[in-house]
């Protein structure tokens, strides 16, 4: 289980700290992240969805190129926006982790792979905001013969343009599948 916990620098007292200590025992890793919301605009909806529509499906040169566009802008944003895309990706994935989704991509037998429907979620967000609340509402909507995995390392090559480092981040939803608990009940 994953919680994310947005909390304002002012409130992390020791107070703060002791009562995360009671509430998660055992292993438990926190990271923290800092963002000066006043300095950096906000990364939004929109600005995902606007990143998604750079994917150019007509590129030369295989799968991966579509994304060169999508990169390129990402790249230019502050760190922090390129964090948000993943979580905002990794939600998005996540919410389309259901066996309804599932029936409807592999309708013969169930049997599927884990990451071969992975990648068909990655197509449907590939392909756009309307595509995807579509096939968020109605899971028949789902596709069985498409799969995007490049989408998938978007963020992380925007990321490495950038810093020239390697993309080192885990979010705090989980999109690999099985992770929505409630969505396969």
């Amino acid at each position: 289980m994953t919680t994310r916990i947005s909390v304002p620098l002012s409130k992390m007292n020791e107070k703060f700290i002791k009562e995360l200590k009671k509430k998660y025992p055992g292993h438990v890793r926190l990271d923290i992240q800092v963002v000066d919301m006043d300095a950096i605009p906000t990364f939004t909806e929109d600005n995902f969805w606007s990143i998604i529509a750079l994917l150019d499906w007509d590129a030369k040169g295989g799968r991966e190129e579509v994304l060169a566009t999508a990169i390129a802008v990402l790249s230019e944003h502050p760190e922090s926006h390129i964090y948000l895309f993943e979580d905002m990706l990794s939600e998005k994935l996540f919410q389309l982790d259901t066996k309804a989704h599932a029936a409807a991509a592999y309708p013969e037998d169930g049997h599927f792979s884990e990451d071969g429907f992975l990648y068909i979620r990655a197509s449907v967000v590939a392909t756009g905001k309307e595509r995807f609340e579509a096939v968020l509402k109605n899971p028949s909507l789902m596709p069985s013969d498409e799969d995007f995995e490049p989408l998938l390392s978007l963020a992380a090559l925007a990321y490495e343009r950038k810093t020239k480092s390697p993309f080192d981040y885990m979010p705090p939803i989980s999109y690999e599948t099985y992770a929505n608990e409630a969505g396969w009940l």
